[in-house]
């Protein structure tokens, strides 16, 4: 009998809907057939999610893992096939993603990524080329993938090494380029410190490379579809933490743009 540790009795996600007790079964079996029935799984943490349960699991048993730490994503939504589809299209074409080591049933355990989360990574050094490197993700997955990633949000990627892995495919969708690129701009906004400076440089800066990847140049249309983009995102955002600042900051923005001086 696999042994989860450390698990808790709050298996909701972070909206209130309750997680289906058997995924709880299909994780233990997944545990079972790859470990061994002798398999103890302790709950390192559990993440931050909106809507499901993902976890953090430390793995012992008697068939030798190749690592011993591993994430599992227990669904409380319907979005597990679609999430299930990317990453393994991801890991097999890119962009950077965990590994999916098993998926089934509303149930997905993966590879842990150490490292650094990017909101983390850029708040710290405000660095450009981190923000090159996230441009280069977003523009590899939406050439091949023809989708959006959806839920643009700089905690969804996880920097190491040099490497952007990204996390969390369950809103991907086909939709516009600029969907991405204007809610990660926002992203950026949103977190301490909030509408710096050196935030809103590299707001625009992302959205130049993004071009510049695309052949083309920024102009009045495409400026304003932007803006208008990152204002929405930023009131989505606002509604979610009740934060009335963040939502005069996204009304700001869409009168009066992200100045630079």
């Amino acid at each position: 009998m696999v042994i989860l540790k450390g698990l808790g009795s709050d298996l909701t996600g972070v909206d209130g809907t309750k997680l289906d007790p058997s995924r709880l079964t299909t994780l233990e079996d997944i545990l079972k057939q790859a470990f061994g029935a002798s398999t103890k799984a302790t709950v390192v943490r559990r993440f931050e999610s909106k809507k499901n349960v993902v976890l953090q699991l430390r793995i012992e048993g008697k068939r030798k893992a190749a690592q011993t730490n591993m994430v599992a994503k227990l669904f409380v939504t319907d979005r597990f096939e679609i999430e299930l589809q990317l990453l393994n299209a991801c890991h097999e074409r890119g962009p950077d993603v965990p590994e999916v080591l098993a998926g089934k049933e509303g149930v997905i355990l993966m590879s842990f990524i150490s490292g650094e989360l990017l909101v983390e990574a850029i708040n710290r050094t405000f660095d450009s080329g981190l923000i090159d490197t996230l441009v280069a993700w977003y523009y590899e997955y939406h050439t091949l993938h023809k989708l959006t990633k959806g839920d643009p949000k700089l905690k969804n990627f996880i920097y190491n090494d040099g490497v952007i892995f990204g996390i969390d495919f369950e809103e991907s969708r086909p939709g516009d380029w600029m969907l991405d690129i204007g809610g990660i701009a926002a992203s950026l906004l949103d977190t301490t410190p909030v509408f710096d400076k050196r935030k809103r440089i590299l707001a625009w800066h992302l959205l130049e490379q993004y071009l510049r990847l695309r052949n083309e140049t920024r102009n009045h249309d495409i400026d304003h579809t932007f803006l208008q983009t990152v204002s929405s995102a930023l009131k989505e955002t606002a509604h979610w933490r009740k934060d009335n600042s963040l939502l005069l900051l996204a009304e700001s923005v869409s009168r009066f743009g992200i100045p630079i001086e």
